[in-house]
């Protein structure tokens, strides 16, 4: 049988992977549906390539109406990107489209009742009880395809669901790069550059994910990611230092056996098993060389030169909607950074401002995506306003 996918941000890091599968893959998989947000060039080229039934250009200055093929419905905007999430034609959604602007399209898939190999942590993070509440009552089944959750999923089996705790799981052990300055001492990092700042030592990624990286306040994202994809309290998630980004998860049983999941950091490998899943594709990768792996390192997070994880844990104790405040600080810190508005050793320090000044207002969980969108737009203007000072 051929699945039949759509990619929401084909252009981006995710959707290029996820083509190069389709590429190695054509009689198992079909595109039916394609999106980016600017990068017009490489689109029309994906479009000419895989003949999708409807593409989508989500930003509608960059639309061009000129541009038509034949049989491919060219659509512009937010509203295309909803009409492709929920397509009777799809079978499969890949949710590569980064922050909080992939929210409303991740929606409208769980809303239809698709797989969705989620790549878009802020889904989660911002909106973790309308996700479930969306899933349970259409049915729709989430994979998570970046690297550490997947690594999980693939640890707790076959028969396992998201948003159920698995029976006799005891902790899961995030693991972590440490990113670019992992032995940067405090005042070095303050003052980093953004050329320092997205040099990622083992893995290829977008500016943004990068710092975020380097911040590590992609593993508080995934702290709060984790506490909904496996029903986990806070104190059963773990973070471990691995440098060499070969473990990309582990989970430990009530009886203290742990499973690892190991691999190369190739972000190709977590998308194919989520394509694949519960079945595997054969992959024309590179492998691990047993030969060359000497040894494995771990070390302990450092709260104090990287506060972003303790801080994750305050907000997924507080509960209410705090990580989408959280989420909305850090991308308007981490576009300010890389605009030269603000030092590195700012970001977390205006989300810290932006959770202390939301703590009452986002107390309580949302109830919608309109109210979502209000609580956002309004730690936007305030982290602006920050800026401004």
């Amino acid at each position: 049988m051929t699945l039949k996918i759509t990619i929401l941000g084909a252009t981006g890091s995710i959707g290029k992977s996820t083509l190069e599968i389709v590429r190695q893959h054509p009689d198992h998989f079909k595109i039916v549906g394609l999106s980016t947000n600017t990068n017009i060039k490489l689109f029309e080229k994906l479009i000419k390539e895989f003949r999708p039934k409807k593409a989508v250009i989500a930003n509608k200055s960059f639309f061009k109406k000129t541009l038509s093929f034949s049989g491919v419905k060219i659509i512009a905007g937010e509203e295309g990107l909803l009409e492709i999430s929920g397509d009777p034609d799809t079978d499969v959604v890949v949710a590569g489209i980064v922050g909080f602007a992939g929210l409303s399209s991740v929606m409208a898939a769980t809303r239809a009742g698709k797989r969705v190999l989620l790549a878009n942590k802020e889904a989660l993070v911002c909106a973790g009880n309308l996700m479930v509440e969306n899933c349970f009552a259409s049915n729709a089944e989430i994979i998570p395809i970046d690297s550490e959750h997947n690594a999980i999923f693939q640890c707790l089996g076959v028969g396992y669901r998201c948003f159920y705790k698995a029976k006799n799981l005891s902790k899961v052990i995030l693991t972590a790069s440490g990113g670019p300055f992992r032995t940067w001492k405090e005042k070095e990092i303050e003052n980093a550059t953004v050329e320092q700042a997205i040099a990622h030592p083992n893995w290829t990624m977008g500016k943004k994910i990068s710092v975020d990286s380097a911040t590590m306040i992609n593993k508080a994202l995934e702290i709060i990611e984790a506490h909904w994809l496996f029903n986990l309290k806070s104190s059963e998630i773990e973070v471990v230092i691995h440098p060499e980004s070969i473990i990309h998860s582990m989970i430990e049983f009530s009886d203290k056996a742990v499973l690892a999941q190991l691999g190369q950091p190739d972000m190709r490998v977590p998308i194919a098993s989520g394509l694949a899943w519960p079945n595997r594709l054969d992959m024309d990768l590179q492998g691990l060389d047993w030969r060359d792996i000497k040894t494995f390192n771990f070390e302990s997070p450092d709260d104090k030169r990287f506060p972003a994880i303790p801080l994750a844990r305050e907000v997924l104790n507080s509960g209410g909607s705090l990580g989408a405040v959280m989420n909305a600080a850090n991308e308007v810190a981490v576009l300010s950074f890389l605009n030269g508005d603000i030092a590195f050793g700012s970001i977390i320090g205006m989300v810290y401002d932006s959770l202390e000044k939301f703590s009452q207002i986002a107390s309580q969980n949302i109830s919608s995506l309109d109210e979502l969108i209000i609580l956002d737009n309004s730690v936007r203007q305030f982290c602006t306003k920050l800026i401004k000072i």
